[in-house]
């Protein structure tokens, strides 16, 4: 297969590419075997750039033996604003859900009478509850979010926050 972009295109594929490569793999210290492909894809489309005049913006590792975006490509990628917008967006956005299905658990009896209540019911439930995290955040980010220990015999699921 052939496929004909300019070089303006082929710089913002740089964009999709690397905001691609950060979701997969920003976040963990070892690879994952599970987009190995991708990430050899990725690759294959960084060697390109000398050939389009943009080996600025993409240069060799020769330690990790991999293409890497440089300081350069960095300085003026849009693709970082994107991401970091994207991540603000989604912690704020799984801290309320989170919290709002903790809480309408608590106040219905427990996470399996939550699960058992129709979509209305749960709504009904977690919705004034929702509204209200999203107001307080809204106004005050998490200046007033604290963490209060409990000591509980049977604890909980512990969360994995990283790899």
């Amino acid at each position: 297969m052939n496929i004909e972009i300019s070089t303006k295109e082929y710089r913002d594929l740089f964009d999709i590419l690397h905001i691609a490569d950060v979701v997969m793999s920003g976040h963990r210290r070892d690879d994952d075997m599970r987009s190995a492909r991708h990430r050899a894809l990725i690759q294959k489309l960084y060697a390109l750039a000398g050939r389009e005049g943009l080996d600025g913006l993409i240069g060799y590792n020769e330690g990790s033996q991999t293409y890497v975006p440089t300081a350069e490509y960095e300085e003026s990628s849009l693709s970082h604003v994107l991401v970091d917008e994207f991540g603000d967006h989604l912690f704020w956005d799984e801290l309320i859900s989170r919290l709002s299905v903790r809480d309408a658990a608590q106040k219905v009896g427990g996470m399996n009478r939550l699960n058992t209540m129709s979509d209305n019911e749960r709504q009904a439930a977690e919705g004034p509850i929702r509204q209200r995290y999203i107001e307080e955040f809204s106004n005050n980010g998490i200046a007033n979010l604290a963490v209060i220990e409990r000591f509980t015999s049977g604890g909980g699921s512990r969360v994995k926050t990283s790899d």
